[in-house]
Protein backbone atom coordinates (compact mmCIF):
# COMPACT_ATOMS: atom_id res chain seq x y z
CA UNK A 1 0.00 0.00 0.00
CA UNK A 2 1.42 3.57 -1.02
CA UNK A 3 2.25 6.07 1.80
CA UNK A 4 -0.42 9.05 1.44
CA UNK A 5 2.07 11.65 2.88
CA UNK A 6 5.00 10.06 0.11
CA UNK A 7 2.41 10.42 -3.15
CA UNK A 8 1.45 13.83 -2.37
CA UNK A 9 5.06 14.71 -1.85
CA UNK A 10 6.03 13.09 -5.37
CA UNK A 11 3.23 14.58 -6.84
CA UNK A 12 4.01 18.27 -5.46
CA UNK A 13 7.66 17.75 -6.45
CA UNK A 14 6.77 16.78 -10.26
CA UNK A 15 4.41 19.50 -10.51
CA UNK A 16 6.96 22.10 -9.12
CA UNK A 17 10.44 21.03 -10.29
CA UNK A 18 9.52 19.75 -13.66
CA UNK A 19 7.92 23.01 -14.81
CA UNK A 20 11.07 25.23 -15.29
CA UNK A 21 12.29 26.07 -18.59
CA UNK A 22 10.03 23.98 -20.50
CA UNK A 23 10.83 25.02 -23.62
CA UNK A 24 13.74 22.61 -23.55
CA UNK A 25 13.63 19.05 -24.29
CA UNK A 26 15.62 17.86 -21.37
CA UNK A 27 15.24 18.45 -17.66
CA UNK A 28 12.06 16.13 -16.95
CA UNK A 29 10.98 14.89 -13.58
CA UNK A 30 11.67 10.67 -12.76
CA UNK A 31 8.18 10.82 -10.99
CA UNK A 32 5.03 10.80 -13.16
CA UNK A 33 1.44 12.26 -12.98
CA UNK A 34 -1.63 9.87 -11.38
CA UNK A 35 -3.43 7.97 -14.01
CA UNK A 36 -5.94 10.62 -16.41
CA UNK A 37 -4.40 13.69 -14.23
CA UNK A 38 -3.71 16.60 -16.95
CA UNK A 39 -1.88 19.50 -16.60
CA UNK A 40 -1.15 22.93 -18.24
CA UNK A 41 2.10 24.69 -17.84
CA UNK A 42 3.16 28.21 -19.20
CA UNK A 43 6.57 29.69 -18.93
CA UNK A 44 7.90 32.69 -20.39
CA UNK A 45 11.90 33.02 -20.28
CA UNK A 46 13.59 36.29 -20.50
CA UNK A 47 17.78 35.72 -21.39
CA UNK A 48 19.88 38.37 -22.25
CA UNK A 49 24.31 38.79 -22.50
CA UNK A 50 27.22 40.56 -23.87
CA UNK A 51 29.30 37.64 -24.32
CA UNK A 52 29.44 34.85 -26.13
CA UNK A 53 32.29 31.42 -26.55
CA UNK A 54 33.82 31.46 -30.07
CA UNK A 55 35.76 28.23 -29.60
CA UNK A 56 36.97 27.99 -25.71
CA UNK A 57 37.53 31.81 -25.81
CA UNK A 58 35.20 34.29 -24.21
CA UNK A 59 34.92 37.38 -26.16
CA UNK A 60 32.36 40.40 -26.06
CA UNK A 61 29.76 40.19 -29.01
CA UNK A 62 30.89 43.90 -29.49
CA UNK A 63 34.01 42.68 -30.62
CA UNK A 64 32.84 39.15 -32.51
CA UNK A 65 30.06 41.82 -34.51
CA UNK A 66 32.45 44.31 -35.16
CA UNK A 67 30.53 46.83 -33.21
CA UNK A 68 27.22 46.13 -35.02
CA UNK A 69 25.59 44.39 -31.24
CA UNK A 70 27.08 44.59 -28.05
CA UNK A 71 24.47 42.70 -26.43
CA UNK A 72 21.91 39.61 -27.36
CA UNK A 73 17.98 39.60 -25.95
CA UNK A 74 16.24 36.01 -26.11
CA UNK A 75 12.85 35.84 -24.98
CA UNK A 76 10.57 32.46 -25.41
CA UNK A 77 7.04 31.31 -24.35
CA UNK A 78 5.80 27.94 -24.19
CA UNK A 79 2.86 25.68 -23.64
CA UNK A 80 3.32 22.30 -21.97
CA UNK A 81 0.38 19.31 -21.77
CA UNK A 82 1.35 16.62 -19.65
CA UNK A 83 -1.61 13.60 -19.15
CA UNK A 84 -0.67 10.35 -17.01
CA UNK A 85 -1.73 7.57 -19.76
CA UNK A 86 -1.57 4.83 -16.72
CA UNK A 87 0.55 4.65 -13.88
CA UNK A 88 3.32 3.54 -15.23
CA UNK A 89 3.00 5.49 -18.53
CA UNK A 90 2.97 9.70 -19.55
CA UNK A 91 2.73 11.77 -22.75
CA UNK A 92 3.46 15.24 -22.61
CA UNK A 93 3.62 17.56 -25.49
CA UNK A 94 5.33 21.29 -25.82
CA UNK A 95 4.99 24.03 -28.35
CA UNK A 96 6.45 27.50 -28.13
CA UNK A 97 7.36 30.80 -29.75
CA UNK A 98 10.58 32.86 -29.14
CA UNK A 99 12.55 36.14 -30.42
CA UNK A 100 16.02 36.56 -30.29
CA UNK A 101 17.93 39.99 -31.68
CA UNK A 102 21.61 40.89 -31.64
CA UNK A 103 21.55 44.71 -31.65
CA UNK A 104 21.73 45.63 -35.43
CA UNK A 105 23.68 42.46 -36.50
CA UNK A 106 20.85 39.73 -36.27
CA UNK A 107 17.13 39.58 -35.26
CA UNK A 108 14.84 36.12 -35.76
CA UNK A 109 11.85 35.29 -34.44
CA UNK A 110 9.09 32.14 -34.67
CA UNK A 111 7.72 28.82 -33.39
CA UNK A 112 10.73 27.01 -31.15
CA UNK A 113 10.95 23.46 -31.50
CA UNK A 114 7.91 21.34 -30.28
CA UNK A 115 8.89 18.55 -28.60
CA UNK A 116 6.23 15.29 -27.89
CA UNK A 117 7.69 13.16 -25.26
CA UNK A 118 6.66 9.65 -23.33
CA UNK A 119 7.80 7.92 -19.87
CA UNK A 120 7.37 4.85 -18.97
CA UNK A 121 8.46 4.59 -15.31
CA UNK A 122 10.19 1.41 -14.90
CA UNK A 123 11.10 1.03 -10.76
CA UNK A 124 8.64 3.00 -8.69
CA UNK A 125 10.21 3.88 -4.92
CA UNK A 126 6.34 4.13 -3.93
CA UNK A 127 6.07 0.33 -4.12
CA UNK A 128 9.13 -0.44 -2.52
CA UNK A 129 10.77 2.50 0.11
CA UNK A 130 13.92 0.67 -0.21
CA UNK A 131 14.39 1.43 -4.33
CA UNK A 132 14.21 4.74 -6.34
CA UNK A 133 12.13 5.66 -9.01
CA UNK A 134 13.77 5.07 -12.49
CA UNK A 135 11.59 6.66 -15.17
CA UNK A 136 12.82 6.16 -19.33
CA UNK A 137 11.84 8.43 -21.62
CA UNK A 138 11.68 8.73 -25.87
CA UNK A 139 10.59 12.31 -27.40
CA UNK A 140 10.89 13.70 -31.03
CA UNK A 141 11.93 17.01 -31.28
CA UNK A 142 10.19 18.93 -34.49
CA UNK A 143 11.60 21.56 -36.10
CA UNK A 144 10.22 25.00 -35.64
CA UNK A 145 10.14 27.67 -38.01
CA UNK A 146 12.88 29.78 -37.44
CA UNK A 147 16.52 30.36 -39.27
CA UNK A 148 19.08 27.51 -38.01
CA UNK A 149 22.85 27.97 -37.98
CA UNK A 150 23.69 30.87 -35.70
CA UNK A 151 25.09 32.45 -32.46
CA UNK A 152 22.46 34.03 -31.00
CA UNK A 153 19.76 31.62 -32.83
CA UNK A 154 16.53 30.07 -31.31
CA UNK A 155 17.89 26.74 -31.89
CA UNK A 156 19.85 23.75 -33.99
CA UNK A 157 17.09 24.48 -36.90
CA UNK A 158 16.88 20.51 -36.93
CA UNK A 159 14.76 17.39 -36.57
CA UNK A 160 15.70 14.84 -34.02
CA UNK A 161 14.90 12.31 -31.22
CA UNK A 162 15.88 11.69 -27.40
CA UNK A 163 16.57 9.07 -25.52
CA UNK A 164 16.91 9.19 -21.55
CA UNK A 165 17.05 7.83 -18.61
CA UNK A 166 16.10 9.98 -15.02
CA UNK A 167 16.08 8.28 -11.54
CA UNK A 168 14.99 10.23 -8.73
CA UNK A 169 14.21 9.60 -4.64
CA UNK A 170 12.29 11.09 -2.03
CA UNK A 171 15.39 10.89 1.06
CA UNK A 172 12.35 12.22 3.25
CA UNK A 173 9.36 13.96 2.67
CA UNK A 174 10.31 17.38 2.35
CA UNK A 175 13.78 16.19 0.48
CA UNK A 176 14.21 15.13 -3.16
CA UNK A 177 16.99 14.03 -5.58
CA UNK A 178 17.22 13.33 -8.85
CA UNK A 179 19.45 13.02 -11.83
CA UNK A 180 18.90 12.60 -15.71
CA UNK A 181 21.07 11.37 -18.58
CA UNK A 182 19.95 11.17 -22.04
CA UNK A 183 21.02 11.40 -25.63
CA UNK A 184 19.80 13.24 -28.75
CA UNK A 185 20.38 12.86 -32.32
CA UNK A 186 19.12 15.32 -34.65
CA UNK A 187 19.36 15.27 -38.59
CA UNK A 188 20.73 18.24 -40.90
CA UNK A 189 24.71 17.58 -39.85
CA UNK A 190 23.89 18.78 -36.06
CA UNK A 191 25.98 16.80 -34.23
CA UNK A 192 24.65 14.16 -31.95
CA UNK A 193 24.28 15.38 -28.12
CA UNK A 194 24.47 14.10 -24.66
CA UNK A 195 23.30 15.89 -21.91
CA UNK A 196 23.21 15.14 -17.84
CA UNK A 197 21.17 17.01 -15.09
CA UNK A 198 21.25 16.70 -11.60
CA UNK A 199 18.65 17.78 -9.30
CA UNK A 200 17.80 18.22 -5.50
CA UNK A 201 14.35 20.17 -4.15
CA UNK A 202 13.52 20.73 -0.61
CA UNK A 203 9.92 21.38 0.73
CA UNK A 204 10.59 23.83 3.08
CA UNK A 205 6.67 25.17 3.73
CA UNK A 206 3.30 23.00 3.42
CA UNK A 207 3.59 24.89 -0.52
CA UNK A 208 6.94 25.84 -0.71
CA UNK A 209 9.52 23.76 -2.95
CA UNK A 210 12.90 25.46 -3.28
CA UNK A 211 15.18 23.47 -5.77
CA UNK A 212 18.99 23.53 -6.89
CA UNK A 213 20.21 22.17 -10.07
CA UNK A 214 23.35 21.61 -12.56
CA UNK A 215 22.53 21.03 -15.90
CA UNK A 216 25.32 19.71 -18.48
CA UNK A 217 24.92 19.72 -22.39
CA UNK A 218 27.76 18.47 -24.95
CA UNK A 219 27.74 18.37 -28.38
CA UNK A 220 30.19 16.27 -30.77
CA UNK A 221 32.50 16.68 -33.70
CA UNK A 222 35.60 19.09 -33.34
CA UNK A 223 34.21 21.98 -35.38
CA UNK A 224 34.98 25.02 -33.82
CA UNK A 225 33.56 28.64 -34.76
CA UNK A 226 35.96 30.84 -36.66
CA UNK A 227 38.45 27.19 -36.47
CA UNK A 228 40.04 25.32 -39.32
CA UNK A 229 37.23 24.57 -42.16
CA UNK A 230 34.81 26.50 -40.50
CA UNK A 231 32.43 28.17 -43.06
CA UNK A 232 28.77 30.13 -41.93
CA UNK A 233 27.31 27.21 -43.97
CA UNK A 234 29.09 24.51 -41.77
CA UNK A 235 27.28 26.83 -38.62
CA UNK A 236 24.84 23.61 -37.24
CA UNK A 237 28.06 21.72 -37.14
CA UNK A 238 30.36 23.17 -34.44
CA UNK A 239 31.11 21.25 -31.20
CA UNK A 240 28.90 23.26 -28.54
CA UNK A 241 29.04 22.90 -24.77
CA UNK A 242 27.20 24.11 -21.85
CA UNK A 243 27.50 23.82 -18.64
CA UNK A 244 24.30 25.72 -16.22
CA UNK A 245 23.67 25.98 -12.79
CA UNK A 246 19.71 26.95 -12.00
CA UNK A 247 18.67 27.78 -8.76
CA UNK A 248 13.96 27.57 -8.43
CA UNK A 249 10.95 28.11 -5.78
CA UNK A 250 7.67 26.58 -6.24
CA UNK A 251 4.29 27.68 -5.33
CA UNK A 252 1.41 25.54 -5.18
CA UNK A 253 -2.03 26.69 -4.27
CA UNK A 254 -5.28 25.96 -4.32
CA UNK A 255 -4.94 22.23 -4.25
CA UNK A 256 -4.15 21.80 -8.26
CA UNK A 257 -2.11 25.50 -9.51
CA UNK A 258 1.62 25.99 -9.15
CA UNK A 259 3.46 28.97 -9.57
CA UNK A 260 7.33 29.08 -10.23
CA UNK A 261 10.51 31.36 -10.60
CA UNK A 262 13.55 29.78 -11.83
CA UNK A 263 17.22 31.36 -12.65
CA UNK A 264 20.34 29.90 -14.37
CA UNK A 265 23.87 30.76 -14.87
CA UNK A 266 26.22 30.00 -17.80
CA UNK A 267 29.22 28.67 -15.87
CA UNK A 268 30.91 27.24 -18.96
CA UNK A 269 30.76 27.13 -22.27
CA UNK A 270 31.81 26.67 -25.71
CA UNK A 271 30.53 27.74 -29.01
CA UNK A 272 27.69 29.49 -27.68
CA UNK A 273 26.15 32.48 -25.89
CA UNK A 274 26.89 33.33 -22.67
CA UNK A 275 23.81 34.34 -20.62
CA UNK A 276 24.15 37.10 -18.11
CA UNK A 277 21.23 35.87 -16.52
CA UNK A 278 18.17 33.37 -17.43
CA UNK A 279 14.81 34.03 -15.50
CA UNK A 280 11.80 32.08 -16.09
CA UNK A 281 7.85 32.46 -14.10
CA UNK A 282 5.96 29.21 -15.23
CA UNK A 283 2.19 28.65 -14.26
CA UNK A 284 0.81 25.47 -14.04
CA UNK A 285 -2.76 24.18 -13.95
CA UNK A 286 -3.74 20.77 -13.14
CA UNK A 287 -7.21 19.03 -13.56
Amino acid sequence: MKAPNMKLTSTLVALLVAVPYIAHAEGDSPWLPIPGQVSLSFSHTEQSGNDAYIGDERLSLYTITGGAASRFERATTALRLGYGISDALAFDATVGWGHVKAGDADEDEGMIDSVLGLNWRVIDELEDPSLFTLTLRAAAIIKGDYEGGRLAGLGNGANGIELAAITGKQLSPNWSVSAEIGFQDRDHDVPNAVFVELGTSYRFAPAWVASLGYAAKRYGGTLDIGGPGFTPDRFQEVREERDVVKLGLGWAFAGNQALGLNASQLVNGRNTTRDDYAVSLSYTYGF
